[in-house]
């Protein structure tokens, strides 16, 4: 055997255990680690793979908390995503006003520029497209407020909420 059919071979072989392993187990996220039942928002793809296995486990709830200020007006398109998947299974998407004395101006307001966000883009078809986020399609998700300092409503934390069957 010459060195170039040996090159030939090698990389034949190289190329079918590639395909071997990109065809194998595709439903499953790739490198996903455990469930968790708590997760921190981070707007990686390593979070879209996190958050699908734990929908996929039989966990009741998964809590995503946030590092950042995250206004209501401006959730994250990848958390965007997450909550077309909730609507296209079937589920709610609600928003939980803040516990306080203070009421807002026009929290009907709030609650529809929220709402809106997500229901009227393109989005349906990119979720259509993503196996991944099928794992959100048992869940309802609650978008809870909290109230800083200042008064401002900002995203405490979302919480997916598996429904009955």
């Amino acid at each position: 055997m010459n060195t170039h059919n040996f090159r030939h071979l090698t990389a034949t072989l190289a190329l079918a255990l590639l395909l071997v392993a990109c065809e194998s187990n595709t439903t499953q996220p790739v490198n996903a680690g455990p469930p968790k039942a708590e997760l921190q928002f981070v707007d990686l793809q390593g979070f879209d793979r996190d958050l699908a296995t734990s929908l996929a486990t039989p966990l009741p709830k998964v809590h995503v908390a946030f590092y950042d200020r995250i206004v209501p007006s401006a959730l994250p398109e990848r958390l965007q995503h997450w909550m077309q998947a909730v609507q296209a299974g079937g589920g709610s998407v609600k928003i939980v006003q803040p516990k306080s004395d203070v009421t807002a101006k026009n929290p009907f307001l709030l609650i529809s520029a929220v709402s809106t966000l997500w229901s009227a883009s393109k989005m349906v078809k990119d979720i259509s497209t993503q196996a991944q986020f099928n794992a959100a399609n048992a869940f309802d998700a609650e978008i809870i407020l909290k109230r800083d300092d200042h008064g401002e409503a900002l995203v405490d934390k979302v919480v997916f909420t598996q429904r009955s069957k």
